[in-house]
């Protein structure tokens, strides 16, 4: 599996969107919410959004930026054939911070493929 994060493996159409807020299964934490529904493919898509009145645009592509870059480097551990949306509100934009929130909601959505998460951090020491 390709490490990046293709263009196919971005949720962008509005049908599909509106498909999974309507009708996808919702967990949420503290700063984050996660809407996900399967999509019958091979691959899962990825998508991520922000709550209206997320400071300004370098705070908000940050977290965007920092919420995909989680996302591509822990998508191997996730079950395929899945639309997933992340919602974030305002918190801490540090990497440490966004990996857990993400690999919390993964895990407690049942998303992981085997095994489970492991922070990157973990795993280089």
């Amino acid at each position: 599996m390709r490490r990046s994060l293709t263009k196919h493996e971005r949720l962008g159409k509005l049908s599909d969107i509106k498909r999974t807020f309507a009708s996808g299964k919702r967990y949420s934490i503290p700063g984050a919410k996660l809407v996900f529904n399967a999509n019958n493919l091979d691959y899962s898509r990825f998508m991520v959004t922000l709550v209206r009145r997320y400071g300004n645009s370098v705070q908000r592509n940050r977290s965007k930026r920092l919420a995909r870059e989680v996302y591509r480097l822990n998508k191997h551990l996730l079950k395929p054939g899945f639309d997933i949306v992340m919602v974030f509100f305002p918190d801490s934009d540090e990497y440490p911070n966004r990996e857990k929130q993400m690999l919390k909601l993964f895990k407690k959505a049942g998303l992981y493929s085997s095994g489970g998460p492991q922070s990157n951090h973990e795993k280089a020491g």
